[in-house]
């Protein structure tokens, strides 16, 4: 005998089938998490198919989650204890954290490589450097160290002349949310074995107006030997891309499928809303390998007020749903950072 529930499960589906209804697209509104215990998550990447590890873009400490364990972080790792003397913690010495990527059994971090907000010099974001993290019988996290931090990428970009458009000399002395800045947000891997570093800026091409640069284009460098470039030898890279993604910058990118990319594009400025000033909402777009393409900007997923700086995917669900992380900045954070997870279609 069918129970109630049953019954009225049929005849809605019955319902559906006659109305013609049954078999149009529905979007489930994705549900926001409040992880505790960072307020800027910055960069991060998948450990397995629970837990992930994530960068604050305020100090220089990982910490790694499990995503249906909100309240506290599982672990905290201290880059300054792993790399001690090479990275120290205090005033104005965080690495400002922007990209992870893994490569093979390795995750790649990076640096903004910015100067301060009011443009005063940072070296210590200048950093790219590599960490192995593997769980133990106990099942906790053990990290350690790969080879040596590489702290010449904008020294590097300067002296090729491929880059020379892009003005990279000057840009690295200009406040990083100002035109024609300098800000690294983006990294991630290719199947070739090299990283793509995404920039928020400088966008080459565009014009001003109201004292905001609109229509520019968001560049993306190709590392082609980042192994050997954190063993000590000298960096190689491709030519530069220009990515037409409606005048946005890069703010994080994500390899998919092999031969796909997910990126998180939003305004290389403030994004303060002022008189004669909107704010710009972030936008998801999806790439091909085929970077002369324009990426397909993926409309029917919302940002809204999220400040994502991270995404990425879980291993083993194929892909289809990406992890998104938010910035919110301490002042408004309550010691937390909102995450959602979204479906993405593919090419």
């Amino acid at each position: 005998m069918k129970t109630k529930l049953q019954f009225s499960l049929a005849i809605t589906i019955v319902f559906l089938l006659l109305s013609g209804t049954a078999f149009l697209p529905i979007r489930v509104i994705a549900q926001e998490v409040k992880y505790v215990g960072m307020c800027n998550a910055s960069a991060a990447v998948a450990l397995d198919t629970k837990k992930f590890i994530v960068a604050d873009d305020e100090d220089n400490i990982l910490r790694i989650y499990d995503k249906n364990m909100t309240a506290k972080p599982l672990q905290t790792l201290s880059l300054s204890k792993l790399f001690p003397g090479e990275i120290q913690d205090g005033d104005d010495l965080e690495i400002d954290l922007e990209g992870a990527a893994v490569l093979g059994d390795k995750i790649f971090w990076i640096g903004s490589h910015s100067t301060s907000k009011k443009g005063k010099s940072r070296l210590a974001r200048h950093r790219l450097f590599a960490l192995q993290i593997k769980p133990d019988a106990g099942g906790e996290f053990v990290t350690t160290r790969v080879g040596k931090i590489y702290a010449t990428l904008v020294a590097d970009l300067e002296k090729d002349t491929r880059f020379k458009k892009y003005k990279i000399h000057e840009a690295k002395t200009i406040a990083p949310k100002d035109i024609g800045g300098l800000s690294i947000e983006g990294l991630a891997a290719t199947p070739e074995g090299t990283l793509l570093i995404g920039f928020r800026n400088p966008l080459s091409e565009g014009k001003v107006e109201n004292g905001r640069l609109v229509g520019g284009k968001a560049l993306l460098v190709t590392l082609l030997n980042p192994l050997e470039v954190i063993g000590g030898k000298e960096a190689r890279f491709d030519n530069p891309i220009d990515l037409d993604l409606d005048g946005y910058g890069i703010r994080s990118i994500e390899s998919r499928n092999k031969n796909e990319y997910l990126i998180v594009a939003g305004p290389y400025h403030e994004n303060l809303r002022t008189e004669g000033q909107k704010r710009e909402e972030s936008r998801l777009y999806l790439s091909s390998d085929k970077w002369s393409d324009k990426p397909r900007w993926l409309e029917k997923i919302k940002i809204n007020d999220l400040n994502v700086e991270a995404a990425f995917f879980y291993p083993k669900d194929g892909e289809k749903y990406v992890q998104l992380l938010s910035d919110d900045g301490k002042s408004s954070c309550n010691n937390s950072f909102r995450s959602r997870a979204e479906m993405v279609e593919t090419r």
